[in-house]
């Protein structure tokens, strides 16, 4: 990992990248953005910086090419070749305007099974391909050459389905409405369309040719995209789990008045989405060591179990506790955001996104925080103060402001992670696959890929495990949606997959119920109270 330090009209905002990336994907996760007009080549040379300190890779062809000599000399950079080698401060040259579209490091969708080639194809390249997945709180987008051998762009940004309700179920019930679940399509349609908007005047990339789109997403995202409820909240659909009977095809406008072909990758049933089952393929989940477990974290949490034999899967209503809202404490994964909580000689420390002024807490670092306070006696494993009677728990403080935790964000993660923690012991019984004998622990999304583990451990959000077992993506559903691409093996082997699973209903699960009241302490992973 590196740190970034980027500097512009006085102000310095920070982020840690991985190791290897460019400046520019390194200034993204700032919040900051620098002027491009290429595929990240180093061809328009708009990208500049000026290293401060630190220490990045050599000065590239491309580079040479756009900066001279005394150019070079003086700390000048192009962003987009300039690669960390450590910690480094620059000052931006040229900024772009700021947009809620950000790129994903190529890094960060990094699979076994990742497609060969580098991450900006020719000059020539065409767009003909894109894989999308549809999160509740983010569209993920990865755009293709035609010939499916080159990733050209990504991009992340908020649904544009959050005004109709920050969880699923709000949006199901809106979408009941004929006029509401249009308008609740409509949005990710558009939503897609910025993003695409966003590549062509950043990145370069001809648009005109995106004729062929692969979705996957929760069940409930899948049914929203086609204008409909699809029945999710009627408690029979769950009870069957019947595979949905999406209908494979949609046709959108999404560049130059030109249609693209949207192919829905149906989900399993229920609750249980098709994003799983592309997390499942790119993370190689049935076919290295078994028994293997893999969560993919967010507002419905949807959790798969491969015993060797069989694909074990189900749906946790985690709620928004993990996706930044329904708490007084709680901001999205952004600059001003504390992400890390760690204890030094018994006083709270953190750390916050980019360095800017402390705004809230989101996920990755509520957990640290209830961790840390648990250790510290502040909190009891049953979620109560220690100080009794009183309405929050030590605060985190910067700059004489205080950014405090009630009794009521507690509350709220515990339900959330109770849920989780009672999925994940119910498949293992189902299984017959104590929770110890994981041989892998596959977490992903932002909040899953952030977590630090033992922390996570400590509160019953992970099983109990060595750390080595353990690994963390970005996005393994838009990886593995990528697979789907073309006319590669990857939809025959999502294909082969299907038979295998076996969905649990959890609401019809009696054990649920005790197992979810044992989750709701803040302790490890099936212990005791």
């Amino acid at each position: 990992m590196g740190v970034v330090r980027a500097r512009h009209a006085g102000r310095t905002r920070t982020a840690e990248v991985l190791a290897g990336a460019t400046l520019r994907e390194g200034i993204e996760e700032t919040g900051l953005r620098v002027r491009t007009a290429c595929k990240g080549n180093g061809s328009c040379g708009l990208c500049q910086v000026r290293i401060v300190a630190g220490e990045v890779s050599a000065p590239t062809v491309e580079e040479r090419l756009q900066l001279d000599a005394a150019q070079l000399d003086a700390g000048l950079r192009l962003a987009c070749q300039a690669r960390l080698e450590g910690d480094v401060e620059l000052e931006l040259v040229h900024r772009a305007a700021d947009s809620v579209w950000r790129s994903i490091a190529p890094a960060a969708l990094t699979s076994p099974v990742r497609p060969t080639g580098p991450s900006a194809g020719p000059s020539g390249s065409i767009a003909a391909y894109a894989a999308l997945d549809v999160g509740t709180t983010n569209l993920c987008l990865a755009l293709w050459s035609d010939d499916v051998a080159h990733r050209l762009a990504t991009r992340r940004g908020p649904n544009p389905q959050a005004r109709f309700g920050a969880d699923v179920v709000s949006r199901l019930e809106a979408a009941r409405d004929r006029a509401a679940a249009a308008a609740l399509a409509l949005a990710v349609e558009q939503g897609v369309a910025d993003a695409l908007d966003d590549i062509a005047l950043r990145d370069a990339v001809r648009l005109a040719r995106v004729s062929s789109l692969v979705a996957v997403g929760n069940a409930a995202m899948l049914s929203l995209l086609q204008a409909s409820d699809g029945g999710l909240l009627d408690p029979a659909r769950w009870a069957g789990g019947v595979p949905s009977s999406a209908p494979p095809l949609l046709h959108w406008t999404l560049a130059d008045g030109r249609e693209a072909t949207v192919h829905i990758v149906p989900p399993l049933g229920g609750f249980v989405g098709s994003d799983l089952l592309a997390a499942v393929l790119a993370a190689e989940l049935v076919d290295r060591e078994c028994p293997a477990l893999l969560l993919d974290f967010g507002t419905n949490t949807e959790i798969a179990l491969w015993d060797g034999r069989s694909l074990w899967v189900t749906s946790a209503a985690g709620g928004p506790a993990f996706e930044s809202s329904g708490m007084s404490c709680a901001v999205p994964a952004e600059p001003g955001a504390v992400d890390r909580v760690w204890l030094a000689g018994g006083e709270l420390r953190f750390e916050v996104i980019a360095g800017a002024d402390p705004t809230g807490v989101c996920g990755s670092g509520l957990v640290d925080w209830l961790a840390c306070l648990v250790r510290l006696n502040a909190l009891s494993s049953r979620g109560r103060l220690a100080q009794g009677s009183a309405a929050s728990a030590p605060a985190l403080m910067a700059g004489g402001r205080a950014i405090p935790l009630t009794v009521s964000d507690v509350d709220v993660f515990q339900r959330a992670k109770a849920a989780i923690g009672a999925g994940v012991r119910l498949l293992a019984r189902r299984a017959e696959v104590p929770c110890a004998e994981l041989r892998r622990v596959v977490s992903t999304g932002l909040f899953g890929r952030a977590l630090d583990i033992a922390n996570a451990q400590a509160v019953g959000l992970l099983p109990i495990a060595p750390a080595a077992r353990f690994e963390a993506y970005d996005n393994l559903a838009l990886s593995g949606c990528e697979l789907l691409l073309g006319a590669g093996e990857g939809a025959r082997a999502l294909e082969q997959l299907r038979p295998h699973a076996r969905l649990v209903n959890l609401a019809q699960c009696v054990e649920f119920e005790d197992l979810f009241v044992e989750e709701l302490f803040l302790r490890p992973m099936g212990g005791l109270p």
